[in-house]
């Protein structure tokens, strides 16, 4: 009974902040299938952004004939030393990542010029335990990459729901 009451007290809470589940992200269904094309064809982004993409349902035809295509310009990573200690080692880095990319429709008219987005992350630097930084710049470059993805179709939504 204390738990259920516990819940119900969290529940009345959290709706009371005006908390609520991002849910899916979604692109209008005015735009139609859209195709994710790179000139880097090892780019890992662009199949996790087709996959996303497949998910927000925009793929209603299916095959890809006849579809907007989402051209991503550039990819840039960069990663910087943000802070030194009084040795001059690096103790701290950042980690940007930075997409810009258009939206064409398949006749051709451009639905969304150029974009850019860029994305950050600091970590602290250990030299004493070196091996696992490697294993840590990874983790941080697929968290960087997964929210990429994420901006950038909140990115298309929020711009076609804006010219509707």
């Amino acid at each position: 009974m204390k738990r259920i009451m516990m819940l119900v007290a969290m529940l009345i809470g959290l709706s009371a902040c005006g908390f609520h589940p991002r849910g899916n992200y979604a692109i209008a269904e005015s735009v139609g299938a859209i195709q994710v094309a790179n000139n880097d064809t090892y780019s890992a982004l662009t199949d996790d952004l087709q996959t996303a993409i497949d998910r927000a349902n925009a793929n209603k035809t299916g095959n890809g004939s006849g579809a907007a295509i989402l051209k991503i310009q550039s990819e840039r990573w960069t990663n910087n030393p943000l802070s030194i200690d009084e040795l001059a080692q690096v103790r701290e880095y950042i980690t940007r990542y930075k997409v810009e990319f258009d939206l064409t429709a398949a006749d051709g008219s451009v639905l969304l010029e150029k974009q850019s987005i860029e994305l950050s992350r600091e970590y602290t630097y250990d030299i004493n335990v070196a091996i696992g930084n490697p294993a840590e710049q990874e983790v941080i470059q697929r968290e960087l990459r997964r929210d990429m993805q994420a901006a950038i179709i909140r990115r298309i939504d929020i711009l076609l729901r804006q010219k509707q």
